[in-house]
């Protein structure tokens, strides 16, 4: 009886140590997640659009385009031009190729797991490509 007791005090002893009472990480409230896919999504477009040369002529055009992306910088599938886009993407195709550019040389996106991205995460967002 004796050593049984023995045996349970020394492995309470083990649950309480450091080792086993670590805390789970604290996870972001809804605002501090909505505000770190804000920062995400703006480094990516300000990459984007550090990387746009905006063709001589279209200073009026623009177009929207939809891509998606991991949290390790690459795209999740191909970008696609909006609806509201897609006459101006099929009438300049100069400038839509500007575009598809930017967005070969862009990738993969740098800086987002500073911003908190996981390497698996998905995000989805609209770069508005405008002179």
């Amino acid at each position: 009886m004796f050593r049984a007791s023995a045996r349970l005090l020394a492995l309470l002893g083990l649950i309480s140590s450091p080792v086993f009472a670590q805390v789970a990480p604290k996870l972001p409230t809804p605002e501090e997640r909505a505000a770190q896919n804000l920062a995400i999504a703006t480094a990516v477009q300000e990459q984007l659009l550090d990387c746009w040369r905006l063709p001589a002529g279209y200073e009026s055009r623009s177009i929207s385009v939809r891509l998606a992306f991991l949290g390790n910088g690459e795209l999740d599938g191909d970008p696609h031009v909006l609806a509201e886009s897609l006459r101006t993407a099929g009438k300049y195709p100069e400038l839509i190729r500007s575009i598809a550019d930017a967005i070969a040389n862009c990738v993969p996106f740098q800086g987002l797991d500073a911003l908190g991205a996981l390497p698996g995460e998905r995000f989805d967002i609209t770069v508005h490509f405008s002179g």
